[in-house]
């Protein structure tokens, strides 16, 4: 009798054991799937996000250049100096350098110049004007000669 139960008990054992394998095996394949279907949702979203990312920045350089004429390089322009603390002005005909429609430095012949670390940099409006801030009130007010 002993042995009929001992049995019995080792059948029922094997057969949970055997049945809690199958679901952990079904459990992972199907963790699996899951996990491959997110994994491939989110490349896919992130590859959408991507592409849509890329249009809109080409809109926004689009837009941020439109209206301006002036490409990236160096221009020829009139220069109005003034300088409050002497009272002192002058015209001078200087090269600019225009970056992204700005003026971000002023070359002097002398190969001088003047960069963001003593200008600020200034849009420049549809007819080549624009109006740079120095340092110590200084003001530069540029044409750029067509």
């Amino acid at each position: 009798m002993k042995i009929k139960i001992t049995i019995l008990y080792f059948a029922f054992f094997l057969i949970l054991l055997t049945s809690c394998n199958t679901k952990s095996s079904e459990n992972n394949s199907n963790e699996s799937s899951n996990n491959s279907y997110s994994t491939e949702q989110e490349s896919s979203e992130e590859e959408a996000s991507y592409s849509t990312g890329e249009s809109e920045n080409d809109e926004e350089l689009e837009e941020n250049n439109s209206g301006c004429k002036f490409e990236d390089g160096n221009y020829s322009a009139t220069v109005d100096y003034n300088n409050p603390e002497t009272g002192y002005s002058a015209t001078y005909t200087l090269d600019v350098e225009v970056q992204d429609c700005q003026v971000v430095q002023i070359n002097f012949p002398n190969d001088g110049y003047l960069d963001e670390d003593h200008i600020s940099c200034a849009d420049i409006d549809e007819d080549g004007r624009a109006s740079v801030d120095g340092e110590d009130g200084k003001t530069y007010e540029i044409q750029i000669d067509n």
